[in-house]
């Protein structure tokens, strides 16, 4: 039995091993040449040249570093580069440096990633102070780049009220296919309409196809098409006339109105970040686990092992990792697979990158003690990473069991379009090792993810998060693609959380 207390330590401090060891890394494996080209001109005094000057070097950084650029075309249809007119003359445009924030931020929205995004103030001033003594962390993250976040406070304030904190009385989500209009609890509103056609006259699947550079778009594998989570006024503005579909069928407008608050799918997901239950006639142990954070979980590992040790004589453990977004690769490995593994297991993963100047240096820590694994070997890989603008590094890890509990019972694990990052990690790694059956939706992508890269623009000293590489699974599919689809594909009602769990239960009752 291995030491409780040390484990905890363990889970709580492996959020920062990447930055520990890959701070040494650059210590040991790397010359600091690594820089930032950052202007003395401050922000108050930017114009229309220096903002032009600021997305050519966002424009120049993305066409040689980011992966995505050739996957985002085929999946959505455009291509960023193709976009730089279009980005060049709103900045043009542009009255004031709020004005340009917001073309900014539209612009990185445009990639169509959920690790990509545009830093907030908060969290580039807290960044420059954690990440002092890291190469080239603190490059980034210099004493110019927070002075300028101060001043970015106000601005970031306003363009996020002007995205975000503007919501209809009604709310329209994505269910099943349709985008359906329902009250803040989730419960159909059949007297404003069933579901919406059109918006502005135009087809709704088509409308949000142009909502590219304002909201993610997710994709919907089944019905082959992208799709929102749910409409506010900021994708097609508050004056939006919505056609819907009427409780007999036919087409009448609906006039919405927006008003302040935040817009969201709030109310998806308990709660609670974690719940244990016991179905004791059916023999069936569930464990809810809203996120991977390391210092979450690792604050409920004596729960989680104490509740191993409550069902280890049940035939199933039903794992529900449904919105959680991820956190960090340690909080599924030491908590959920090491006491759960009789023996060792292989997660084979590897992480595609560009040969950029940009994230070649960013990640000399990570790559500079590797060799590009040969691409022969792989019997598909997307076709932009067979040309020479890639390499691929193996990044798999193989995991030992802890031997802390003796469960031999079958797991189940729940997913949804939420999962992303870590917890996509983890999704991943029950399909190619069988480690549990996975009920539900397909998963979110990008879930082998080691560090992204942070850069910042020379004039106004934005800074802005990307993604660092393509995942591969072991097939050399992009993850971040082909996610991760479920061995029993099971479509639920908007917010009917428990409908899932039902679901399964009444497929093992039936099975014993």
């Amino acid at each position: 039995m291995i030491d409780l207390s040390k484990r905890k330590i363990l889970i709580v401090l492996s959020s920062l091993a990447i930055v520990i060891v890959s701070g040494l890394s650059y210590v040991l494996l790397s010359t600091p040449r690594f820089e930032e080209s950052i202007n003395s001109i401050d922000p108050r005094d930017m114009g229309v040249e220096e903002w032009l000057k600021d997305f050519e070097y966002l424009y120049n950084l993305v066409q040689e570093n980011y992966p995505y650029l050739p996957l985002k075309e085929r999946t959505h249809g455009y291509n960023w580069l193709d976009l730089r007119a279009v980005f060049e003359e709103r900045i043009r445009n542009a009255s004031d440096n709020e004005d340009f924030l917001y073309v900014i931020m539209e612009a990185v929205e445009a990639l169509q990633n959920r690790h990509t995004h545009v830093l907030d103030p908060g969290t580039v001033i807290e960044y420059h102070s954690l990440y002092k003594g890291l190469y080239p962390m603190n490059i980034v993250f210099s004493d110019e780049v927070a002075e300028a976040a101060d001043y970015w406070f106000e601005h970031f304030e306003r363009v996020y009220e002007r995205k975000y904190l503007s919501r209809f009385e009604v709310r329209i989500v994505y269910d099943r296919g349709d985008y359906i209009i329902t009250d803040s609890q989730g419960n159909p509103l059949p007297r404003m309409g069933v579901k919406v056609t059109k918006v502005d006259g135009v087809l709704i699947d088509e409308a949000v196809k142009t909502c590219f550079d304002r909201e993610y778009l997710d994709w919907d594998f089944m019905r082959n098409k992208t799709y929102l989570w749910r409409i506010s006024p900021y994708e097609f503005g508050g004056d939006a006339a919505f056609t819907v579909l009427d409780s007999i069928g036919n087409e009448v407008d609906l006039p919405l109105h927006p008003s302040y608050g935040p817009s969201s799918i709030s109310g998806l997901y308990p709660p609670s970040d974690f719940i244990f239950k016991k179905h004791e006639e059916e023999s069936v142990g569930y464990m809810y686990i809203g996120t991977f954070d390391p210092s979450t979980v690792g604050s409920h590992e004596d729960d989680i092992l104490d509740f191993y040790g409550a069902i280890e004589n049940y035939d199933y453990l039903i794992i529900d990792i449904r919105g959680n977004t991820g956190g960090g690769f340690s909080s599924w490995v030491e908590c959920i697979v090491k006491p759960l593994i009789k023996d060792d297991v292989l997660h084979e993963y590897y992480l595609a990158y560009r040969t950029g100047e940009y994230i070649q240096w960013f990640h000399d820590g990570y790559l500079g003690d590797k060799a590009p694994v040969s691409k022969v070997v792989f019997r598909y890989l997307p076709p932009e990473v067979q040309s020479e603008d890639y390499e691929i590094y193996n990044f798999s890890m193989t995991y030992t069991p802890t031997q802390e509990v003796d469960f031999v019972g079958k797991i189940v694990l729940l997913t949804d379009f939420m999962v992303y990052s870590a917890a996509e990690g983890f999704t991943n790694f029950c399909k190619q090792t069988g480690f549990a059956t996975i009920y539900g939706t397909p998963s979110g992508g990008d879930g082998f993810f080691i560090w992204p890269i942070y850069c910042v623009l020379p004039n106004s000293k934005i800074a802005i998060t990307m993604t660092s590489s393509m995942s591969l699974d072991y097939t050399g599919h992009a993850n971040e693609q082909v996610r991760t689809q479920p061995d029993i594909y099971h479509e639920t009602a908007f917010m009917d959380h428990d409908e899932l769990v039902k679901f399964v239960l009444d497929e093992i009752r039936g099975n014993s």
